[in-house]
Order: structure tokens, then C-alpha cells, then sequence
């Protein structure tokens, strides 16, 4: 017995709209080529699958027994077009993302916003971890890709792959005096409330090396993990503090600007991936989302924000 899937396939358009002629169409060959199509699928399986009442064709038990699998199959071969096709143009699959908070309350959060409203069928998930913990979840495969603040270059079974590089920032109140400067000197910092970040923050532990090389003391009022939180502190008149650009620029807290620090702390952030294994185009794309929100967005932002400064000191001068 010998089948071939032209002949099941003109079968099964046969059988769903009840005519050769519109099956031909179909199929895009001729009536009498379905006609031959039907009649060697019959000879190859010994059996008379149609009979013909005036113009219409009727399809026996036997064609009626063999449609079922048939196109139980072509729904299958169906399905799996559908996939490849969702696969090819990432609609579907899994994105495992794992951020610190200050990226994962900026950055990356409209990058998976933006991301997933043109691929709704992807199943996104974003947990905001401390960086270490980022670190370890890459290396063991239970993230895609994770964003953190880096110290080194090195992390066992990641691949790192850095943000351009940013500043701390200072941000306090706008009717404070430090407002009226262009950029803020450590010294600048003596005596002032400050608004302290946790004491494994490497921007903390970056700072309070520079003051104490410097002979600087500060209040400490309060400590919080979160740069915005420190960011809504200062807002609310309570001091001054030194954090991330990303926190301090995306939202616009009321009453508060940023300046630039000198001498510079630097803030290293980077994507993580985990290292030796294929990177999925699903991944690849996310990506590429970020980057170029970093690159047209938000890096400009944090530009403009600091710069807002100079142009108000060249204002009152």
C-alpha cells in the first residue's frame, strides 16, 4: 500500500468542502488532477472512499472513518507550523529575569513592559534580588538573564556584560544651598544630614572611603536599602544622599535635584547571562530592548537631569 501525502492532503480538502472543483482551487491544480489524486488514493487502499448523487459527492463510512485521522494529523503538522512560526518571531516561550533594585524599578521594568506588549505570548517573569543573589541564580541556570551592580570583571559561570559606565549622584533638596552648586565636593558634605544607603552598598562603602581619605563626618539620620526610598527622604526635607543615577533620574521626585559628586563614584552595572549555554533569540531581543533604552533613553535623561545644574548656576550667576 502506497500513500502519498499529495493525495491525502487533496483528500482531506475533498472531504472539508464537499467539492473537487473547489478543492482544485485550493490545492491550486486543476479539477480532473484531484479527480486523479482521489482515484490512485482509492486504488492504493483497495476501497471506493466517494460515491456521486447527481452533483454532489458523497463521501462513504470508509472516507468518513479515514477524514477523522487524517486530519487529526494535518491539525498536528498545523500546530506545529504555528509554533515555529510563534518561535521564529518570538511570540512564544520563557524569560527568566531577575534585577537589582534600582534597575529593576527603572530600566528594567520598561524594557519588559515594552518587550512583552509585542509578545504577548511569552511567559516574562521579574524578580528584584540583591546583586550577590542574581550572581548565584545566573551561574545556576534558574534565570535567563539577570542585571546587576558589579565589583569585578569575573563571576564563575556567567558571562558579564557591562552597562556603559555611570556616576553616583547627589540628590537634595532644591531649596537647599548645596542646589546652587554645579557639582558637589566631598567637602561640601560636612555636617549635612545624610540620607545612608545599607552598609554592603557598594556605593556606600565607596563613599565613606573617599570622606574618611578626606576628613569628612555627617549625620546619619536614617538608613534605608533603597535608593528611591532615600531619594523620597530627601524629598521630604529630611537631608541629602549619594545613590544611583538610574534611581535618582526616573521618577521626578518633587523639591529635589541631582548633582554630580567629585570626586566621581563610580556606579558599574551589567547584564549576566549564564555562561556555556545557547543564548536564545528570546533573550538576544530582550537585550537588545534594554540597550537601546540605556543608549536613546535613559543615559541621556541622567545627562540632562545633572546638566539642569550647570544651567541653573549659569542662571543665577
Amino acid at each position: 500500500m502506497q500513500m502519498n501525502p499529495r493525495q491525502l492532503e487533496a483528500f482531506r480538502k475533498v472531504m472539508v468542502t464537499g467539492s473537487m472543483t473547489i478543492a482544485a482551487e485550493m490545492l491550486r491544480i486543476s479539477q480532473p488532477a484531484v479527480s486523479r489524486l482521489i482515484k490512485d488514493l482509492e486504488q492504493s487502499l483497495g476501497l471506493r472512499l466517494f460515491r456521486r448523487e447527481g452533483n454532489r459527492l458523497m463521501p462513504g463510512e470508509e472516507a468518513r472513518r479515514l477524514f477523522s485521522e487524517v486530519d487529526r494529523f494535518y491539525q498536528g503538522i498545523e500546530r506545529i507550523e504555528r509554533v515555529a512560526l510563534d518561535l521564529k518571531t518570538l511570540r512564544t516561550g520563557t524569560l527568566r529575569i531577575a534585577a537589582m533594585y534600582a534597575l529593576g524599578l527603572s530600566v528594567v521594568t520598561e524594557g519588559v513592559r515594552r518587550f512583552c506588549a509585542d509578545r504577548p505570548g511569552v511567559a516574562t517573569t521579574l524578580s528584584m534580588q540583591p546583586s550577590l543573589s542574581i550572581l548565584e541564580m545566573t551561574a545556576a541556570n534558574q534565570v535567563d538573564i539577570g542585571f546587576v551592580q558589579i565589583a569585578g570583571t569575573d563571576y564563575p559561570g556567567v558571562e558579564i556584560i557591562p552597562f556603559p559606565p555611570v556616576q553616583a549622584v547627589c540628590v537634595v533638596p532644591s531649596a537647599h544651598p548645596l542646589a546652587r552648586k554645579k557639582f558637589i565636593r566631598l567637602a561640601d558634605l560636612q555636617g549635612q544630614s545624610l540620607i545612608s544607603l545599607s552598609p554592603n552598598s557598594p556605593i556606600r562603602m565607596r563613599l565613606e572611603m573617599a570622606m574618611e581619605a578626606a576628613g569628612v563626618t555627617c549625620q546619619r539620620p536614617v538608613e534605608t536599602t533603597l535608593s528611591h526610598s532615600a531619594c523620597r527622604m530627601v524629598a521630604g526635607g529630611l537631608g541629602v544622599t549619594v545613590c544611583d543615577p538610574f534611581s535618582a533620574t526616573y521618577i521626578r521626585y518633587p523639591g529635589t535635584v541631582c548633582r554630580r559628586l567629585e570626586p566621581a563614584i563610580s556606579y558599574e552595572v551589567a547584564m549576566v547571562i549564564p555562561a556555556h549555554q545557547p543564548r536564545s533569540r528570546i533573550v538576544t531581543d530582550f537585550m537588545q530592548v534594554i540597550q537601546e533604552l540605556l543608549k536613546r533613553e535613559y543615559l541621556p535623561r541622567i545627562a540632562e537631569q545633572i546638566s539642569q545644574g550647570k544651567k541653573a548656576s549659569a542662571a543665577k550667576a
